[in-house]
């Protein structure tokens, strides 16, 4: 387990990068959508070189490197038919996401701001991790990981490190994914190879330095949340996708699932409004 960059020393102009960011379930529905309607368009994003998932993002690249099709994964999305979610979550998500904020945007060492929020994660788990982890294999395709290449952001609760996971780590990927869905307060962290890991969000919500290297990087970045000051910056070209006005109303509530069929709907119409613009970037 390691910090970035998961994507090797040396960037080749030919290599591609797929970022996929966070934003609860409501987000999984608009990022399956976007990747749908790009498909659709006859634009195929979904094989690059490295798939980086962060939060909701890390569901969506481990369900669409499985063998699961991209069109099947989307109309489930619209017609509620995937994995099961809790309606109901005894959770001020807007609360919570506003301290989070504030906690991220406070400057200072960035490691001790990430401790701060990983103290808010370690304080009490709302509900045991295997019934979470549960959840989370029911919401996977596939419990092993790809032959594509996958990076999986977390952080380590205790020290503010970045760990990010990848085929190469030793770690199941249902144990990856849920570590880096673990919303502070919302979802337990995750127990791996003794160490407490939580949501990879909690540094930045796509955490695209860890694709630097390669020579394009396509970004889905759901809700723009502030980054840690040793986020880096990225000096391959990278194209940022954020939901449009359509896809926004579906976002309010990021944890609902009863929003996933219009995030996804929208998500694909968006898709395939932008698919030229993508394309000539992508290809």
């Amino acid at each position: 387990m390691s910090a970035p960059s998961a994507a090797g020393p040396v960037r080749a102009r030919e290599t591609r990068a797929l970022v996929l960011g966070g934003g609860g379930v409501a987000g999984i529905a608009w990022e399956t959508g976007i990747l749908a309607g790009l498909a659709a368009a006859g634009v195929d994003v979904v094989h690059p070189d490295l798939m980086v998932g962060t939060s909701a993002g890390s569901t969506v690249a481990a369900q669409v490197t499985s063998s699961a099709s991209l069109a099947d994964l989307y109309q489930d999305q619209v017609d509620g038919t995937g994995a099961p979610e809790p309606t109901v979550l005894d959770v001020d998500l807007v609360a919570l996401m506003a301290e989070v904020r504030q906690i991220l945007g406070s400057g200072g060492d960035p490691r001790l701001v990430r401790q701060r929020i990983g103290a808010m994660s370690l304080a009490h788990d709302r509900v045991p991790q295997a019934e979470r982890r549960a959840l989370i294999e029911v919401r996977l395709p596939s419990h092993v990981w790809p032959g594509q290449r996958l990076a999986i952001t977390t952080i380590d609760a205790e020290t503010g490190e970045l760990v990010v996971l990848t085929n190469d780590s030793g770690v199941d990927l249902v144990d990856a994914v849920a570590a880096s869905c673990a919303i502070p307060r919302v979802w337990p962290a995750v127990t791996v190879d003794g160490r407490r890991l939580f949501d990879g969000g909690m540094r930045s919500g796509t955490n695209t330095d860890v694709a630097d290297g390669h020579g394009r990087v396509l970004v889905l970045d759901v809700i723009g949340l502030p980054e840690t000051s040793d986020v880096a910056r990225v000096t391959a070209p990278v194209f940022t996708i954020t939901p449009d006005e359509a896809s926004q109303v579906g976002l309010e509530d990021l944890l609902d699932p009863a929003s996933r069929a219009v995030c996804a709907r929208a998500g694909h119409e968006q898709g395939q409004r932008i698919a030229a613009d993508v394309s000539a970037f992508w290809s």
